[in-house]
């Protein structure tokens, strides 16, 4: 695609002054919407490059640098990246970029395509926020002398870390700057009691409510049980086969009303069964060894 396949394209930065979030749109000419482009282009040879549709982003999951990975902006967790797709009218700001170099978050362009489709492509600076702070020590050749650059100096990037491409859909190519741009771990965190709550009407054979205080205070049970939560088999649930897994992966529970709690000491444990992470090798003549992986993958 080239500039001509849009009607128009905007950019803009995300500012954090005083803890909030500010939104401001920066005119730019024919030659900075081109690079935009390249960058679009670029995002998309790299996403497009894979016959197999791209995986559902996990919150619990470690990623590579670069991944093929699809998200949902409709989840609880991405609230700030939902309500940035959803605003019209950013405000224009002759903002002295230098000044501002240190509250930049995040920079990003608005794709409105000829079809009436819009695009929202999101990048963390990886460069432009240093060049800004050497404002007067830059140089250029010209005139066969080396001259100062005055003006405020920034490189974009070579492609997006994403791109919401709908309501209900997110391009994802670097993870890293997905999850650090919608700042998604301290909105699960927040959340955390409710999705508890959410899991308790789906998976009625495990005492959720009894876990909230735990899971409101741990990073890594809000983000186990946000994974949990995407989930669409959880009402397929077997308390029998979970029981049973418990008790081979060694996991303290008890059973009270038809319901499932694991021990204090072993929360963790049950949600990352839950979230399909811990499980058993029994191939020696010794004691089953248990893992817990990291980063999963179905095969079958």
């Amino acid at each position: 695609m080239n500039l001509n396949d849009f009607q128009n394209i905007e950019f803009g930065l995300a500012l954090f002054i005083d803890d909030e979030e500010h939104y401001i749109r920066i005119p730019v000419d024919d030659t900075v919407k081109n690079s935009l482009v390249e960058m679009r282009t670029e995002f998309y040879n790299q996403f497009d490059n894979g016959e197999e549709e791209p995986e559902n982003f996990s919150p619990s999951e470690k990623y590579a640098g670069t991944e093929r990975l699809k998200a949902n902006p409709k989840e609880d967790y991405l609230s700030s990246i939902r309500e940035l797709y959803d605003i019209n009218n950013i405000p224009i700001s002759n903002l002295d970029l230098s000044e501002a170099a240190e509250s930049i978050g995040y920079y990003f362009a608005v794709f409105h395509n000829n079809n009436g489709n819009r695009e929202l492509a999101i990048k963390r600076p990886s460069q432009f926020k240093g060049l800004l702070k050497k404002k007067n020590k830059l140089v250029r050749w010209a005139d066969d002398t080396l001259k100062v650059i005055p003006d405020d100096v920034f490189k974009l990037d070579q492609d997006f870390d994403f791109i919401v491409v709908s309501d209900d859909r997110i391009n994802i190519l670097h993870p890293a700057g997905f999850i650090l741009i919608s700042d998604m771990h301290e909105q699960i965190l927040q959340s955390a009691v409710e999705s508890a709550t959410q899991l308790t009407q789906r998976v009625t054979c495990v005492n959720f409510t009894a876990l909230t205080s735990f899971i409101s205070h741990s990073k890594r049970a809000a983000k186990l049980v946000a994974s949990i939560k995407s989930r669409d088999d959880l009402e397929r649930t077997s308390i029998k086969k979970l029981k049973n897994l418990c008790n081979v992966l060694r996991i303290d529970i008890q059973e009270e009303n038809g319901q499932i709690l694991p021990s204090e000491n072993h929360i963790l444990d049950f949600l990352y069964v839950l979230d399909r992470r811990q499980y058993d090798i029994d191939i020696t003549d010794l004691q089953p060894e248990i893992y817990v992986a990291a980063s999963r993958k179905q095969i079958r």
